[in-house]
């Protein structure tokens, strides 16, 4: 795949849809993780032993849609909705002095520790500090930077207001710092405690697909649990 993104960059990255495989592992158990993208829309499918997740947001259709294989039900959201309660909660909880901003948002900083080789891409060893504490070392492919994936979440990133961009949580801000210089290829938590785990997410694949691929069904017979205006809002339609 390296070899042919070398020679034909324009043609691959010019491809309708676009698939990733992460594995998470934690404990000596995998959770696998597939990522399916179009320019508008992302399908993350995570299959793991609690059972089979699909989230779908549409940027287009401005709606994300949650479906538990587990419980046979399924959830919808207005996209640009819960952008603004989010926008919202962070504004009142700023100004009724609830937080303190500078106290509650983790400090980041960045410090590169060489080259290496991840899977079959050439990469860069990152080591990521919160509050000036070892949190987490990432591997980032600089030759994925012009991916579809990271093409998608930067359009999804810009959508969000300042106000909830701040409060983020720290994997998304990580992501979002390494965002223009490549694509996150492995990353690898520091256990805060000897008792916690090392959980590591490590990309296998990335590969062109049928634009068929990232479409998606809600079951028959699965339970609409979504909020009660949204399921208002469904049933007059």
């Amino acid at each position: 795949l390296f070899f042919l993104m070398f020679v034909f960059p324009v043609v691959m990255f010019a491809s309708e849809a676009w698939a990733s495989v992460e594995e998470v592992e934690a404990n000596g158990q995998i959770v696998t993780k597939n990522i399916f993208v179009t320019e508008n829309i992302m399908k993350m499918d995570n299959e793991g032993v609690n059972g089979r997740i699909e989230t779908v947001i549409d940027l287009k259709s401005d709606k994300i849609t949650i479906i538990n294989h587990k419980t046979d039900s399924y959830q919808e959201f207005q996209l640009s909705k819960y952008i603004e309660f989010a926008k919202q909660l962070a504004e009142d909880i700023r100004s009724q002095g609830y937080v303190d901003p500078e106290k509650v948002v983790p400090k980041l900083s960045f410090e590169k520790k060489g080259d290496a080789k991840t899977g079959e891409w050439d990469s860069e060893e990152w080591l990521v500090k919160v509050d000036g504490k070892p949190y987490t070392k990432v591997w980032i492919a600089p030759d994925m930077k012009k991916s579809p994936i990271l093409k998608f979440k930067k359009k999804f990133a810009g959508l969000l207001p300042d106000s909830i961009a701040k409060y983020r949580s720290v994997d998304a801000k990580i992501e979002d710092n390494f965002v223009d210089k490549g694509m996150i290829v492995k990353m690898e938590k520091i256990p805060a405690s000897k008792k916690m785990p090392v959980v590591t997410h490590t990309i296998k694949d990335i590969k062109p697909i049928a634009v068929e691929a990232v479409s998606f069904k809600i079951p028959d017979g699965y339970r609409n649990t979504s909020a009660p205006e949204t399921n208002e809002k469904q049933n007059t339609q």
